[in-house]
C-alpha cells in the first residue's frame, strides 16, 4: 500500500510545474555547490604546493650562494647564508602549510578565514600573521556558496516547501476522507508521501555531491577516507529526516497550509539562524576576549621593558656596528648584533606571553561553550560535522595554529645555540633544517566527533517523528 501511495506522488509530481521547477534549481545549486567546493580545493592544494616549492627555491638559492663563497666569489655581508642568526631572521624560512583534506571540497568552512600556510622564521610567534595569502574581505564576510550552506541553509527551505501541505492540501480539497476510504492508515498515508520527497531530495544531494568529490578526488576510496564520505551522507540523512518528522508534526497540528508555512519557516529562523547567533553572543558575553589593540600595545611594552634590561649597545644596529667597526669587520658585528638581539626577543615574547595566553583562553572557552551547547540546534551540529568531516573545522585550524608556534620554537632551537656559539652554518646543517609537517586529526578521533553529532541528529529526528506520530492519533480527517 505505501508502494502504492509513492507511486502515486510520482505522479502528482511530474505534473506539478513548481516542483519541476524547483528541484532541478535545487539540482543545479547542489552541482554548484561541489563544482565551488572543488575548485577552492584545488587553489588550496596549488597554494600549499607553490609554498613548498617556494622554500626549496630558496633554499637552493642560498645553497648556489654557499658554494660560490666557499670558491672565493665576492659577497655582501648581508648575504651571507653562513651566518645563522642572519638565517634564521631574514634568509632562511618555512612554509608551514596545511594541505586540504580529500574531502575538503564537502566544506570550506574557516579554510577562507584562516591561512593555509605561513612563513616561519625568527619573528615573535604574537606576529605570524598570513602577510602572503589574501583575499577579498566582501567574500569573507558573506562566505563562500559550497555544500556544507546548501546543506544547512538551503535542504530545511526545500524540504518545507515540499512538505508543510502534505495533510492540510488534501484536507483543503475535499480529497482527504475520500483517500482515506481506502484500505489505508492515515500514518502509511503520511509515510508513503514523506518518502518520495524523502527519496528525491536526499538523492540529489547526496548523488550529485559524492559523485563531484569522486570525480575530484579518485582515489579517495582507496586511501581509505570513504567512511568520511559515508558519515557526511549519514548526516544528510539525519538532518533531512529531522526535517521531514518536523513538517509532520506541524501538520499534524491540523491547521491550514499557511499556518503551517509559517510555523515552520519560523522553526527554520529560530534553529538555523537564531539560536547559532544567539548562543555565540552569549559567548561572547561571557568570555570576552581581550582588544587587538591591548595585545599590540603589550608587545611593544614588552619590547621596551627588555631593552631596558640589556646593555645599551643592544639598541645598536647591524648597520651601525659596522660603520663603527669598519666594513671588513661587518660579518662579526651581524654575529655580535645577532647574539644581542636573539634572547632580547624572545625575553619580549615572554613579557607579553601573558595577554597572548588570555586571549586564547578566553577565545577557546567561547568555542567550548559554543560547542556544549550545539544540540540546541540542528544546523550547528550539521555545521560542526561536516567540518570535522572536510577538516575545515575551527578545531583543525586550531591544531594547524598549536603547530606552527610549536615548530617556530623548534626553528630558533636550532639556530640560537649556533649564533650564542659563533658558529656558521654549514653545508650538512642547512640541509637538515628541521621541516614542518601538519598532522592532522586521526581518522578514529574525528569518527567519534562525528558519531556523536550523528547521533544527536538521530534522537532529535526520532523525537519529533514520535511526538508526530503521536500527534496523528488525534488527527481530525476532514467529511470522515
Amino acid at each position: 500500500m505505501i508502494g502504492n501511495i509513492v507511486r502515486h506522488e510520482w505522479l502528482l509530481f511530474l505534473r506539478d510545474r513548481l516542483l519541476l521547477i524547483t528541484v532541478p534549481v535545487y539540482a543545479l545549486l547542489i552541482a554548484y555547490a561541489v563544482y565551488n567546493g572543488a575548485a577552492w580545493q584545488g587553489f588550496l592544494q596549488r597554494s600549499t604546493t607553490a609554498a613548498l616549492a617556494h622554500v626549496e627555491q630558496n633554499l637552493d638559492g642560498l645553497q648556489s650562494m654557499l658554494d660560490d663563497i666557499e670558491h672565493g666569489k665576492p659577497f655582501g655581508a648581508y648575504e651571507d647564508p653562513r651566518n645563522p642568526g642572519y638565517f634564521a631572521r631574514s634568509l632562511g624560512f618555512e612554509m608551514a602549510t596545511k594541505p586540504p583534506a580529500a574531502t575538503a571540497a564537502l566544506a570550506v568552512g574557516q579554510s577562507d578565514l584562516y591561512p593555509s600556510y605561513l612563513k616561519v622564521q625568527w619573528r615573535q610567534v604574537f606576529s605570524q600573521t598570513n602577510l602572503d595569502e589574501t583575499e577579498n574581505p566582501v567574500n569573507l564576510a558573506a562566505g563562500r556558496f559550497d555544500l556544507g550552506y546548501v546543506l544547512v541553509y538551503l535542504l530545511p527551505l526545500l524540504i518545507i516547501a515540499l512538505s508543510y501541505d502534505i495533510l492540510s492540501a488534501e484536507r483543503e480539497g475535499g480529497t482527504q476522507a475520500l483517500l482515506l476510504s481506502q484500505p489505508i492508515t492515515l500514518r502509511q498515508f503520511v509515510l508513503g508521501k514523506i518518502l518520495l520527497r524523502g527519496i528525491v531530495i536526499v538523492s540529489i544531494a547526496t548523488g550529485l555531491s559524492l559523485l563531484g568529490v569522486l570525480a575530484s578526488n579518485p582515489g579517495i576510496i582507496a586511501a581509505g577516507e570513504g567512511w568520511r564520505l559515508a558519515m557526511w551522507a549519514a548526516i544528510v540523512i539525519g538532518y533531512a529526516t529531522f526535517w521531514f518528522g518536523l513538517a509532520v508534526l506541524v501538520n499534524a497540528l491540523a491547521k491550514k497550509s499557511s499556518t503551517n508555512a509559517i510555523i515552520l519557516m519560523a522553526c527554520w529562523l529560530v534553529l538555523v539562524l537564531i539560536v547559532p547567533a544567539a548562543l555565540n553572543m552569549v559567548a561572547k558575553a561571557l568570555y570576552p576576549l581581550p582588544s587587538r589593540i591591548e595585545l599590540v600595545q603589550t608587545m611593544r611594552r614588552a619590547d621596551a621593558q627588555a631593552k631596558q634590561e640589556q646593555p645599551a649597545s643592544t639598541d645598536a644596529s647591524a648597520t651601525e656596528l659596522a660603520a663603527r667597526l669598519g666594513e671588513d669587520v661587518v660579518v662579526t658585528s651581524l654575529n655580535q648584533y645577532n647574539k644581542r638581539v636573539l634572547p632580547l626577543e624572545q625575553r619580549a615574547e615572554a613579557i607579553a606571553a601573558p595577554i597572548f595566553e588570555r586571549f586564547e583562553t578566553r577565545r577557546s572557552a567561547q568555542q567550548a561553550f559554543a560547542q556544549r551547547l550545539r544540540f540546541l540546534s540542528p544546523a550547528i551540529v550539521v555545521q560542526t560535522a561536516i567540518g570535522e568531516i572536510a577538516d575545515t573545522s575551527t578545531a583543525s585550524y586550531d591544531r594547524f595554529s598549536a603547530a606552527v608556534r610549536a615548530y617556530q620554537q623548534l626553528w630558533r632551537a636550532y639556530f640560537l645555540p649556533r649564533v650564542l656559539n659563533d658558529r656558521m652554518l654549514t653545508r650538512a646543517e642547512m640541509v637538515g633544517i628541521p621541516r614542518f609537517k601538519y598532522v592532522p586529526a586521526s581518522g578514529g578521533e574525528v569518527f567519534r566527533r562525528t558519531l556523536v553529532d550523528l547521533l544527536s541528529l538521530a534522537l532529535l529526528a526520532v523525537v519529533v517523528i514520535i511526538a508526530g506520530s503521536l500527534r496523528l492519533r488525534r488527527y481530525p480527517v476532514a467529511g470522515s
